[in-house]
């Protein structure tokens, strides 16, 4: 939205091991959730979430062989990894693979800011014939596609409702998630990252460089960087790109770039390879990881475009995001417009039309969650609707009821888990009804209960 003046660290940390980050694990209040291997136990890892003053806690613990990728939805509860020839899910602390009874090799894989849908792209275990799957945490295979080309990395957008694909050869096919190919481009270098915010923005990085890619498949930009890609990031509305480059064995660079492709800001890794990269949803922090277990996170601080920008540029932004799904970037942008310009009515009123399709959206996305029994995710989506709209009452009765109804369904699957005799699992229901209701008491005596009977019979 504004052109970068200043990037600062806001905290740094150690944890020997650490997985790259997650294309969306970094949040816009600056924490971040990663994988970071326990100390002791061999095989056994940590979803840990770093706050925004870089203090831990763990989320969930998992046991597994070692994964050549890990990718974490922000809630940490529902993460994935891939191995050269499976694919592991996990959510609530149970773990299943993805297509158990195929034989395959995965290329890639990436998945959605929720955490519930992810896109992979794999191959036969000879590497003759390549595809594309849509799936979602629970293991549910949507669909699959042939892919006529041997695929490099495969990226979605914050909500899986678009897959971008890029080929070793320098293909892009972005898809929409009911398997139609919206655009193609072919960037004639292999390529080594992509990321899309849907059709009308699409980034790659390969061939010592970062292109844009618009709706039609045409190439709106091209920027050279020194060194080689190894990630590439978008914020909502497409309008900063971040990529993370190697610059040898034991050095690498983060680049900032504008939308239009001129870079704006750097940060140089003097003493290791850096790993993985996310940039948050608004664009004001980024992650880094490096090889020596190093995550560094970074506030971005932005200038006054807005202010000099003509209001019908500001606006006509607006309503490309908006007609892109982006109601959020949307909601950002005309908050951004109206900070700097206070007078702006126009861009007032279409706050309100944006924020009319945020919570459109987000009520429909809580609803759909909740029938489904994914309650966490519902909650998710109603508390990302309250820091939009902090002053609708409505939203926060309906969040109220959610924590109810959640903190009742998972107190009855603690029973019946308990009559079944399976008293693990119990457990895990009542921990899951406390988080929906802390001050459910009754369910903390069922927890203990249940804890003891489980000590009881290891006797």
């Amino acid at each position: 939205m504004s052109d970068i003046t200043n990037v600062n660290l806001l905290y740094l940390r150690k944890a020997r091991g650490i997985a790259p980050l997650s294309r969306y694990a970094v949040q816009d209040d600056g924490s971040v959730v990663a994988s970071v291997p326990d100390e002791m136990e061999v095989r056994t890892f940590h979803v840990a979430r770093y706050d925004p003053q870089g203090r831990s806690r763990t989320i969930e613990t998992y046991n597994v062989e070692t994964l050549r990728r890990t990718e974490i939805g922000a809630s940490g509860q529902s993460y994935l990894g891939t191995t050269d020839d499976d694919l592991y899910l996990f959510r609530d602390a149970r773990k299943s693979r993805f297509l158990p009874d195929r034989r395959a090799s995965y290329t890639d894989v990436a998945l959605n800011a929720s955490g519930q849908r992810f896109a992979t792209a794999f191959c036969d275990m000879l590497a003759s014939g390549h595809a594309l799957a849509l799936g979602d945490s629970s293991g549910r295979l949507y669909w699959t596609k042939d892919i006529p080309f041997a695929v490099a990395r495969v990226a979605v957008d914050r909500e899986a409702q678009f897959i971008a694909v890029a080929g070793e050869e320098g293909e892009i096919v972005l898809l929409d998630s009911a398997r139609n190919t919206l655009l193609r481009h072919r960037a004639e270098v292999p390529l080594h990252a992509v990321a899309t915010i849907g059709p009308t923005r699409t980034a790659f990085a390969g061939g010592g460089g970062v292109g844009m890619v618009d709706g039609d498949g045409k190439l709106l930009w091209f920027a050279e960087v020194v060194g080689d890609p190894l990630e590439i990031a978008l914020d909502e509305s497409g309008h900063t790109v971040a990529v993370l480059v190697r610059l040898d064995d034991t050095s690498g660079r983060l680049v900032f770039l504008s939308a239009d492709g001129l870079p704006t800001w750097d940060i140089d890794f003097d003493e290791a390879r850096p790993t993985g990269l996310s940039l948050s949803a608004s664009g004001r922090f980024a992650g880094v990881t490096l090889r020596d277990g190093t995550l560094s996170v970074y506030e971005i601080y932005f200038g006054e475009r807005v202010a000099a920008a003509d209001a019908e540029q500001i606006l006509s932004e607006a309503r490309t995001a908006q007609d892109a799904g982006n109601f959020a970037a949307a909601v950002d942008l005309l908050r951004a417009r109206l900070a700097a310009v206070p007078s702006d009515t126009r861009a007032c009123e279409a706050l309100g039309e944006a924020l009319t399709g945020v919570r459109e959206r987000g009520l429909a996305a809580a609803t759909h969650a909740e029938a489904v029994g994914d309650f966490r995710e519902a909650d998710l989506r109603l508390a990302e609707l309250a820091a939009h709209l902090p002053f609708d009452a409505k939203i926060t009765e309906l969040r109220g009821s959610l924590h109810t109804r959640w903190d009742a369904a998972a107190r009855a699957a603690g029973e019946a888990a308990i009559a079944a005799g399976d008293g693990p699992a119990a457990e895990r229901h009542y921990l899951e009804a406390i988080e929906a209701d802390p001050l459910d008491a009754s369910a903390r005596v069922l927890l203990a209960d249940a804890r003891h009977a489980a000590a009881e019979g290891a006797l």
